[in-house]
């Protein structure tokens, strides 16, 4: 393997999460024809706008449809903790909720509403997050059933206070057998009535149920799309089952949910795919392994839920160690952000799945917007009937290059190498590429033609060569064009 030289980390947040790229808003290469307007129901790329305000979305997100994302995820809207909270970890206080009758913190109600509109004006959907297993922890406070402290609730709604003996933090469960913890312990059940560290976990008590779907039917009254259910391995799957058929009657069956379940020695995704789709952390273990320095880009494709509505990541906000004051907080985080990038760029180009990428990485590898675009467009072809199945091809021999194919409709190359790959001749046959193909973000043409028995690239864009160029750290998208494109 040639060498990678010095990595390079990219800062995380400040103005670059909405950087917009002029080029896009031009909709050059194929017209917005090509593109499509997204249209209601399952997602074909989410972009998650992590901890940005609603006024910030607002002004960013008909850019972000010109990209190709069709839905933006937003951070929870409730009124939580108040903090303060030293950085790096003030995102942190949006997972702790204090009042969820109330929108409030990332922006108001209006502001919500202002934002779903734009979106809903450029045909971008939109996702909210909601965080319902737990409320905020008031530094032990023990008035936790006053109303002024949770409005609403009362002891009865909580697992358990502090110095109760109902309160068992998870991973202290079954601590006692050597060995094993919280998410290792043999019980399912056993996630169920924890605590996430000092956050006081809620009994869904029918008090406790109504609060929530007042809560949903506040965010879809305001046109919200769709939901993401934080933490939903610790909810018990028929109130998750509840909410989510009344997010889908309350939308008049156009909501899109999905739950977050982070898979451990207990958990697996199965136990509540049957209910919604769910994030997809073993395809993200996988990509890890794969992606990262000395990892073997020919064992793809990598090991996935086998539900192809599962939402599929490079990372998400829970794998960041730039946003923690200490690494190990964080979860499974990559050594070097660029991999992550370049594992965003593969779930991107596959079939399966829904990707969701974060805004920040999105802004710092512009390859992921053009694999936005990517989607976006196979997504349509695919309801005109055109072939787009995935298939991971053969045709170079290399542990750090990637060539994905989609039908005969378009490819997808990623180099994880820190040196320029070049191989002047490439050979096709036994693909179903063939035709004239445009890479979406730097603009030039591939020609692949059949020449006897035989099929090959004979244009690589300029300068009359055929074969495969990309440079180093690098993902390229394409799709079918007409021929004509390759003959001027």
């Amino acid at each position: 393997m040639p060498p990678r030289g010095p990595r390079r980390l990219l800062p995380w947040g400040g103005a670059r999460w909405v950087r917009v790229v002029p080029a896009l808003l031009a909709l050059t290469l194929l017209g917005r024809s090509a593109l499509e307007s997204p249209a209601a129901g399952p997602p074909t790329a989410i972009l998650h706008a992590f901890d940005l305000p609603y006024s910030r979305v607002a002004a960013a997100v008909c850019a972000w449809g010109v990209e190709g994302w069709s839905h933006v995820q937003i951070s929870p809207a409730q009124r939580s903790h108040p903090g303060p909270f030293a950085a790096p970890m003030g995102w942190a206080r949006r997972y702790q909720p204090i009042d969820h009758a109330v929108i409030d913190g990332l922006g108001s109600e209006d502001a919500l509403r202002e934002l779903i509109r734009r979106a809903h004006g450029c045909g971008v959907r939109v996702i909210a997050d909601v965080v319902f297993n737990h409320m905020a922890d008031l530094d032990g406070r023990p008035d936790r059933e006053d109303p002024l402290v949770y409005p609403g609730l009362r002891r009865e709604d909580f697992q358990g206070l502090p110095g109760s003996p109902l309160r068992r933090p998870c991973r202290d469960i079954d601590s006692r057998v050597p060995g094993r913890g919280g998410y290792d312990d043999g019980n399912r059940d056993a996630e169920l009535g924890c605590w996430l560290g000092s956050l006081p976990d809620l009994a869904f008590t029918a008090n406790v149920r109504r609060i929530h779907k007042a809560h949903l039917d506040r965010l879809l009254a305001l046109g919200i799309d769709g939901v993401r259910f934080d933490a939903a391995k610790h909810m018990p799957p028929a109130v998750l089952r509840e909410y989510v058929d009344h997010v889908a009657a309350g939308s008049g069956g156009r909501g899109w949910s999905y739950l977050e379940v982070i898979q451990d020695g207990d958990t697996r995704a199965e136990h509540t795919s049957g209910i919604a789709a769910v994030t997809d952390f073993t395809l993200y273990g996988a990509l890890r392994r794969l992606f990262r320095w000395g990892g073997d880009l020919r064992s793809l494709p990598a090991p996935a839920l086998a539900d192809p509505r599962s939402v599929t990541f490079g990372r998400t906000h829970d794998n960041l160690a730039e946003i923690r004051p200490r690494r190990e907080e964080a979860l499974d985080p990559w050594e070097d952000p660029s991999d992550a990038w370049l594992a965003t760029a593969y779930v991107l180009a596959r079939q399966d799945g829904t990707p969701l990428v974060l805004a920040g990485d999105a802004a710092a590898a512009p390859y992921l917007r053009a694999g936005a675009r990517f989607r976006r467009i196979l997504a349509a072809r695919a309801r005109l009937g055109r072939a787009v199945s995935e298939t991971i091809l053969r045709v170079i021999d290399s542990p750090e290059l990637l060539v994905l194919q989609r039908g005969g409709e378009g490819f997808a190359v990623v180099n994880k190498a820190a040196a320029a790959f070049d191989q002047p001749v490439l050979d096709l046959t036994l693909t179903d590429l063939v035709g004239c193909y445009r890479e979406l973000r730097h603009g030039f043409t591939v020609a692949i033609e059949r020449q006897g028995a035989k099929t090959a690239v004979t244009r690589w864009g300029g300068g009359g060569r055929g074969g495969l160029a990309i440079g180093p750290r690098e993902a390229l998208f394409f799709v079918r064009v007409p021929g004509a494109l390759c003959r001027s």
